[in-house]
């Protein structure tokens, strides 16, 4: 059983507790840094003054949720495919030469 681990994470200077799976700990640590670094993006690009603090919080979901959509819409693999297919005729030819099987 994946047991549950207790952390706090900071987004833009404010703690939230949070229970996570062991296994995802890495994971949303990354995704927290992601976000933390996209906010001081847009608020060394965009004047603070005229913005508040959730008008760069929507900023970051808008390009976080744009780049989930568009990868979901490209979900070309034949790159990946491709390299398998290489890679198993490396194997095969590995195997014939070498009297493994």
């Amino acid at each position: 059983m994946d047991e549950r681990l207790s952390i706090n994470v900071t987004i833009d200077g404010h703690q939230y507790p949070m229970k996570i799976k062991r296994t995802e700990e890495e994971v949303i640590r990354r995704a927290v840094q992601l976000i933390n670094d996209k906010l001081v993006m847009y608020k060394q690009k965009f004047s603070s003054k005229d913005k508040s603090p959730f008008d760069f919080l929507a900023m970051v979901c808008l390009d976080f949720a744009t780049k989930y959509l568009n990868s979901e819409n490209t979900s070309d693999d034949s790159d990946f495919v491709s390299e398998l297919q290489i890679l198993s005729g490396e194997i095969d030819d590995y195997i014939q030469k070498s009297n493994v099987l």
